[in-house]
């Protein structure tokens, strides 16, 4: 039996977003139109699939880092301004590249070594609470991810 546990380091939009609490989770979610009939009440017989939702969640430790400003207000480069109602995230290039990055000499190092999420950006519905006192700064994020052109959510290296 072999487990493997070793740490990551984020990065968005080619800095550091400083360090990683406890870990990373990727999550997916697949929608499916599920088919019901009369014969069978409200039972699922079989279900259409409709696509998949795919996100990335993690807490930060480093409030002060330029780069995790950037992913927990993403719309406006002035913190506490809103942004332009109506803007897509893809189409006005909000969604940034989060790279995850196995910590070397770790179990993890090879598995995988990097995973590489072109389209991130914070996830709708997220609250992202920052906490103003004397205790250190966490702050949680869910990132969305968006397919690329071909369809792909990530990409995993590994060696």
């Amino acid at each position: 039996m072999s487990f493997i546990a070793g740490g990551y380091t984020v990065t968005y939009d080619g800095a550091t977003i400083g360090q990683i609490m406890d870990g990373i989770t990727i999550e997916h979610v697949a929608q499916k139109q599920l088919i019901v009939g009369d014969n069978f009440g409200q039972t699922p017989q079989d279900a259409v699939y409709q696509g998949m939702e795919c996100f990335i969640e993690f807490v930060c430790m480093e409030y002060n880092q330029a780069k995790a400003k950037l992913a927990f207000w993403p719309y406006h480069a002035t913190f506490g301004t809103i942004s332009t109602v109506g803007r897509t995230d893809v189409g006005s290039s909000l969604v940034k590249t989060l790279v995850m990055t196995s910590t070397a000499g770790t179990p993890a190092a090879t598995q995988p070594t990097s995973v590489t999420a072109t389209r991130a950006i914070l996830a709708e519905g997220f609250p992202v609470r920052l906490l103003f006192a004397p205790a250190l700064r966490e702050i949680p994020f869910r990132f969305r991810l968006y397919p690329d052109a071909s369809g792909l959510f990530f990409t995993i290296v590994e060696s």
